[in-house]
């Protein structure tokens, strides 16, 4: 029998596949939020910054957040319900290549239309542009990628990102594996989050392929640190 468990799924989540009905989309990006909610995920972004934050100074400048792959919206609206916390003036970008994404970000968040600057775009191109945040938020984002992606987005990062990055992201496991397949198939109402959230976890990392990329892309100085509901939390110190 293959372990699934030893190497990366390659199979698609119903998610990175073409929308035929944007609904059942926004009953799995709602259903999303609750699973984010209950595991500490936004917390867990913030958290993340402000460590970056924390020895950075920060003095009449203005710190520029970009959020890689938005999806549901629920990073940006916690950063954004925060911000009196953080030790300078903010400025939010989400980034998402999907524009049912900002139609759902819309319906669910109003208020935040006009507190972030909202890109529908890959974000190489918004790179390529010669932007440059000074701290990149990518929760949940990394296991869409493939070996070769994530080698692109590494490299963005150390070479495009002035303080950092925090990444937040599931451990492949058993235990998570069959947890959320538990869960979601007793109380999910989405297919493609029955489907999603089990192959999400079969497309996560271990804590050695995370040491292995950072190796891979020079990345040196960073923390990679194992979280509640199987989750790992990695900060880039890019300065």
């Amino acid at each position: 029998m293959v372990d699934q468990f030893k190497h990366r799924s390659s199979d698609l989540e119903l998610m990175d596949l073409p929308i035929v009905k944007k609904e059942e989309l926004f009953t799995n990006l709602k259903e999303l939020i609750q699973i984010n909610k209950m595991t500490g995920g936004p917390s867990l972004g913030f958290y993340g910054i402000k460590q970056l934050l924390k020895h950075h100074r920060t003095d009449h400048h203005e710190i520029h957040i970009v959020d890689i792959g938005f999806g549901a919206g629920d990073m940006l609206n916690y950063l954004s319900e925060h911000i009196d916390k953080f030790p300078a003036r903010i400025k939010l970008t989400g980034i998402d290549i999907m524009p049912e994404a900002f139609d759902f970000v819309k319906q669910q968040y109003p208020d935040l239309i006009n507190k972030v600057n909202f890109v529908r775009a890959d974000y190489k191109d918004w790179f390529a542009q010669g932007n440059r945040p000074d701290i990149v938020v990518a929760g949940l984002f990394c296991h869409h990628l493939d070996m070769n992606e994530m080698d692109d987005f590494l490299s963005f990062i150390r070479t495009h990102v002035k303080i950092g990055a925090v990444i937040n992201d599931l451990e492949r496991s058993r235990i998570a594996y069959y947890g959320i397949m538990i869960l979601t198939r007793l109380f999910s109402k989405s297919r493609f989050t029955k489907n999603d959230a089990p192959l999400s976890v079969l497309r996560g990392f271990t804590s050695l392929e995370w040491k292995g990329l950072m190796l891979k892309n020079a990345i040196l100085n960073f923390s990679l640190k194992w979280k509640w509901a199987f989750r790992h939390l990695i900060i880039i110190k890019c300065s």
